[in-house]
């Protein structure tokens, strides 16, 4: 990014040419992750000529997270976002099965965490379809023609609030956030301060670092 992004912000609206199901081999380009979900029977496909969100790369420790909004897949900053900072997002792939093999979706994002996979795991997906249903109902999906490509929505949420369900990481070139606590603050103290400084967290008194949340596990080391 060129600028700051303050976290809960919208980056970008995943947009494209609407597909139906029977079209997506066609577009498939080997697995390189481009179509997105809309419904059951259509799919978007955006324009590889044109810079976009469709662009940015798979973390397992991401700054940015997928949102469904009146259908569509926004892009937005789940944390503070510091200028010159690529941008990259967790893939959501659901977990490995037996047409996966052999597989070719691996990550090498050498994040604090990294799974070395695209795919999540039975539980973590089970808890992010859950989380993921119960927000999409919240807004009716926009009607959309085939062969058309997707407008833009004539308005977007301000800001996308946080969940314990996003994987949550401080920027780890940036100096860290001193919190002069003599005890480990409560998780959604941590999350709330990562999240709107979108640095680590060191605690001096107590010798600690701290990365992250993911999954409501600390992820810290002692300095």
């Amino acid at each position: 990014m060129t600028k700051d992004v303050p976290a809960g912000k919208v980056v970008g609206d995943y947009i494209g040419k609407v597909i139906t199901e029977a079209e997506e081999d066609k577009y498939d380009n080997d697995g390189h992750f481009y179509l997105m979900y809309y419904h059951n029977n259509a799919s978007i496909y955006p324009n590889l000529r044109k810079p976009g969100i469709h662009l940015i790369n798979h973390s397992c420790t991401p700054n940015v997270w997928m949102y469904t909004y009146m259908g569509h897949t926004l892009y937005f900053a789940i944390r503070h976002i510091f200028a010159g900072e690529e941008i990259n997002v967790s893939y959501l792939l659901s977990p490995q099965d037996k047409d996966c093999k052999p597989c070719n979706h691996l990550c090498h994002c050498n994040g604090v965490i990294c799974y070395h996979t695209m795919h999540l795991s039975e539980e973590q997906y089970d808890r992010w379809i859950t989380f993921h249903d119960k927000e999409a109902a919240k807004t009716k999906r926009s009607r959309v023609a085939f062969g058309k490509t997707l407008p833009l929505l004539a308005h977007y949420p301000e800001a996308i609030e946080d969940n314990p369900v996003y994987t949550l990481f401080g920027a780890t070139h940036e100096k860290p956030e001193i919190m002069t606590d003599t005890s480990v603050p409560d998780k959604e103290t941590l999350r709330r301060t990562i999240r709107e400084t979108g640095r680590t967290l060191f605690l001096p008194k107590l010798n600690l670092l701290i990365y992250g949340i993911q999954e409501d596990l600390l992820i810290s080391t002692h300095k």
